[in-house]
């Protein structure tokens, strides 16, 4: 009897993250016909929900635009700023005879009908076309709501990339930082130094040469796809350290400048770029010009975590940078290039974002700190007065 009683998985909420309100009415809405409405500013977000019902077995022949009075057995989407404060916040019924979506921008129409996904039923064996009637009310917490893929240990297909990209907007997540280089991989076409992707690209393991990299309209076909479902992507382009594939590539950019193999284990190496060498930031700032022709983002990552100082410290143009800039110790010369690459960055109009070990000395012009190592370096840096991203 107890059993019989208790409440059944299909009465909960089943939305990811939690709505901030939510309520469950009686009655349902038959997803078997109905149209699709939208006003003049969401014909675009339309057309992504009817694609996402395509998924589901479930699409509207057309989109309509927008009608008032709402019609029966319809889909209504439209944006309307004066319905709350908050950005992003979007509003969701589900009555009987419709479903109307309200967003207070294009942001918040997105998470309300990726809400509308979510609980449309997913079962095994039959098509279930019973939507559930509901009001949801919400708005996310958190500006920034980000994952990470590492796309240098591991190349993954544009395909796996868009999949990636599907699941963020599934959730509500708005920051796809794609880390592009590194240690093992560059992963990004560069037509100004073309050996980054003909050597920088591959290594050599077990199965001969592994490896790839995204040509430029590969870039721009993904940076499109995310922007669809405003998500912002953030490179990121490892330096001083993690540099190696760089290195691999143009040995003229290191300390010892003598020829290195793309690293094929995983761990922190000895090779970074040259804190010493002018021609070193004259590649990056060449690099970074055809990075912010691809990515329209205004923030850029410049990674700045695990960089050995042993090079620098037996460097004689580090050592005499270090002299020059009247710098007491490396840490501090790591400053200086993250400062000298910021500054470049800034005059392109763009914010870099480092990871915590930028603050192991101070760091004087505007930075956006990743926290990874504990909150420790997401507090100082507010502390600092800088943006933190929490990643602990």
């Amino acid at each position: 009897c107890f059993f019989a009683c208790h409440k059944s998985e299909k009465d909960e909420m089943t939305i990811i993250p939690h709505p901030k309100r939510s309520l469950i009415l009686g009655s349902y809405f038959n997803l078997d016909n109905f149209n699709v409405y939208a006003d003049k500013n969401s014909t675009a977000i339309a057309e992504l929900l009817n694609i996402e019902l395509n998924k589901l077995d479930y699409a509207s022949d057309s989109i309509i635009l927008f009608e008032d009075p709402i019609k029966d057995f319809s889909i209504n989407l439209l944006i309307d700023s004066s319905i709350n404060t908050h950005s992003e916040y979007y509003d969701l019924e589900v009555n009987k005879n419709f479903i109307l979506i309200k967003g207070s921008d294009r942001e918040g129409l997105i998470h309300g009908i990726y809400s509308l996904i979510q609980l449309i039923p997913r079962s095994s064996g039959f098509h279930d076309s019973k939507l559930a009637c509901v009001k949801i009310k919400d708005y996310p917490k958190f500006k920034w709501r980000g994952l990470l893929l590492d796309c240098c240990r591991h190349f993954m297909s544009i395909d796996f990339v868009k999949r990636y990209i599907d699941l963020l907007a599934y959730h509500k997540m708005n920051v796809f930082h794609w880390h592009l280089t590194e240690d093992q991989g560059w992963r990004i076409e560069i037509e100004r130094y073309p050996k980054l992707n003909s050597i920088g690209s591959y290594r050599k393991d077990s199965t001969g040469f592994y490896g790839g990299f995204y040509t430029k309209n590969e870039i721009r076909e993904v940076v499109n796809y995310a922007a669809e479902r405003y998500i912002e992507i953030i490179p990121e382009i490892e330096l001083p350290g993690h540099s190696t594939a760089a290195i691999a590539s143009y040995p003229n950019l290191s300390c010892k400048q003598k020829t290195i193999e793309v690293a094929n284990t995983w761990g922190v190496f000895k090779d970074i770029y040259c804190a010493g060498n002018d021609s070193v930031f004259l590649f990056l700032e060449n690099v970074f010009e055809e990075i912010i022709d691809l990515f329209p983002s205004k923030r850029i990552h410049i990674g700045g975590d695990e960089a050995p100082k042993f090079r620098w410290q037996h460097c004689e143009k580090c050592q005499s940078r270090m002299k020059t800039e009247n710098l007491s110790d490396e840490h501090e010369l790591q400053s200086y290039f993250i400062e000298r690459v910021a500054n470049i960055l800034s005059k392109k109009k763009r914010t870099i974002i480092g990871w915590d070990e930028i603050l192991e000395s101070e760091i004087s012009i505007p930075a956006i700190v990743q926290s990874w190592r504990g909150f420790e370096g997401g507090i100082k840096a507010a502390k600092q007065g800088k943006k933190a991203i929490m990643s602990p």
